[in-house]
């Protein structure tokens, strides 16, 4: 295959022996692990529960034979390299969860969520509405609810299947029942 004036050849991809390293090897290396946690900057709090699933990991793609040193390397220069990619691996989906669970968290803790809550007196008032609406005919809550949402009189006609003057009648209609249901709950 030519691609400008280059002749293409395929790369060969060489699979070295998979070498199997006994645990006691691996967790050697916990110095090394915990410093490269620290120098992550991950929590004291969060460390033991890494490293657990670091070595967790290692072990498996031991057992797996997915270690495949280079033969060029020595086997323990090797297993540092390894275990420190191992590693920034975890810490990299450890930040990836971090970072999803703070946006969620925040999802749910903004002002505005707070802030939009009404107070007691307002909570009353609405239980108080809602019984109101409850004595109007269906008709009548029907377009006073959709008008409450926003809808213009053409729209809820269209919705409903009625004339757009025949809602208009009824969301006056329903606003002064409504009106008049609210004064006499008052005390």
């Amino acid at each position: 295959m030519a691609e400008h004036g280059r002749t293409s050849h395929p790369v060969e991809v060489v699979a070295h022996p998979a070498v199997r390293v006994p645990f006691d090897a691996l967790m050697r290396h916990s110095g090394i692990i915990r410093a490269v946690l620290r120098q992550f900057a991950v929590p004291a709090r969060d460390q033991p529960d890494i490293m657990q699933e670091i070595f967790l990991s290692a072990w498996r793609s031991v057992e797996a034979a997915s270690f495949r040193p280079s033969p060029d390397m020595p086997l323990k220069k090797a297993l540092k390299h390894w275990l420190f990619a191992v590693t920034w691996h975890h810490i990299f989906h450890y930040r990836e969860r971090v970072c999803r669970w703070s946006r969620e968290r925040t999802a749910y803790t903004t002002s505005g969520l707070v802030s939009d809550a009404p107070s007691p007196f307002g909570q009353v008032e609405a239980r108080l509405a809602l019984r109101g609406l409850e004595r109007l005919k269906p008709e009548l809550r029907a377009v006073l609810a959709r008008a409450a949402l926003g809808h213009t009189a053409e729209e809820i006609a269209a919705e409903l299947g009625a004339h757009p003057g025949t809602t208009n009648k009824r969301i006056h209609r329903g606003r002064k029942q409504l009106q008049k249901v609210l004064r006499r709950a008052r005390p």
